[in-house]
């Protein structure tokens, strides 16, 4: 609960925290660009360039983090300081993390200021640990906002204003399939796929460079572990400590947003959280224009061809 409430008293402050003060009109139906961010891809990773304490940083956009998330290295590197009366914890692939909170100041994604506040940090030994990157950029920022996700194009584009009931977004809408995320939990994304005519739970997740179907979820579709044994193998690094083996299983068929994929490989294994049975990564996403209501829970996504 106590990070619950620190987490809201960050969205309220982030409302008006996009540059210096201004006229920003937050009252009139309809949203409009708050914030646009460039984005490079890492192989299949989306970065954006921030700076702290007026220094570079270098983030992972990612939807499928809950908050903002700095590497131990970033505390050193930029001189801040941990918390030791707070400790975070986190899960995710490669294994679970605990650590004193981190104490993020004068940080800023693009010309988008940050209030200061305490963050869970991934240890020396994480997946990203040496890779150059400082940290992770996720929905405890990006749900303040629509979020206008154009990775073929490099730019992500932060919307406010005051959604109405005839208030049409994105623009663009009459070219994308909206798919409902009305499951979603903690801001992240979760909509309907479906696997050989099975529907499950998947996360939207910018942050995973690979999509990937739970081991439980696999078995509910007759794929038992003496198939899985006969499959190839990738190992998979998170911000967990170590790497996690995975099976790449092939299926007859996979759904995303009415677009359907036919023979289509994809890893398989344990996820660590359980209210959802996929990830669907910047594989996929990374190759579609995706607009994220956080207000509306939809997300629309226009097919590679209307692009």
């Amino acid at each position: 609960m106590r990070r619950m409430v620190a987490w809201l008293g960050l969205l309220a402050l982030l409302a008006g925290c996009a540059g210096p003060p201004d006229d920003f009109d937050f009252d009139t139906c309809g949203v409009r660009p708050r914030v646009r961010i460039p984005v490079a891809m890492r192989g299949n990773v989306p970065l954006v360039l921030g700076s702290i304490k007026g220094l570079p940083a270098v983030f992972v956009l990612d939807t499928g983090a809950d908050s903002v998330v700095l590497t131990e290295r970033a505390i050193a590197k930029f001189e801040l300081g941990t918390d030791k009366r707070a400790m975070f914890t986190g899960v995710g692939i490669g294994g679970s993390t605990r650590s004193f909170a981190g104490e993020v100041k004068d940080l800023r994604i693009g010309d988008l200021m940050v209030p200061d506040h305490r963050v869970r940090l991934l240890p020396a030994n994480s997946g990203i640990a040496g890779t150059g990157i400082d940290g992770l950029f996720g929905v405890s920022v990006l749900s303040v906002f629509e979020i206008d996700l154009d990775l073929p194009n490099g730019l992500v584009t932060l919307y406010a204003g005051h959604l109405c009931p005839d208030t049409v977004a994105p623009d663009w809408a009459g070219q994308a399939i909206m798919v409902d995320a009305s499951r979603s939990e903690r801001g992240r994304f979760t909509v309907p796929v479906t696997v050989d005519g099975q529907e499950f739970n998947a996360l939207l997740d910018t942050g995973a460079g690979l999509s990937l179907i739970s081991s439980r979820a696999a078995a509910t579709l007759g794929i038992t572990p003496a198939m899985l044994a006969e499959d190839g193998e990738a190992m998979l690094a998170g911000t967990g400590p170590g790497a996690t083996r995975a099976a790449v299983h092939r299926f007859g068929s996979i759904v995303i947003a009415g677009e359907r994929f036919v023979n289509t490989a994809m890893a398989v294994t344990d996820l660590p959280e359980r209210h959802f049975d996929m990830i669907i990564g910047s594989d996929y996403l990374a190759h579609r224009h995706i607009w994220l209501s956080y207000a509306r829970r939809r997300a629309y996504i226009a097919p590679m061809q209307s692009r």
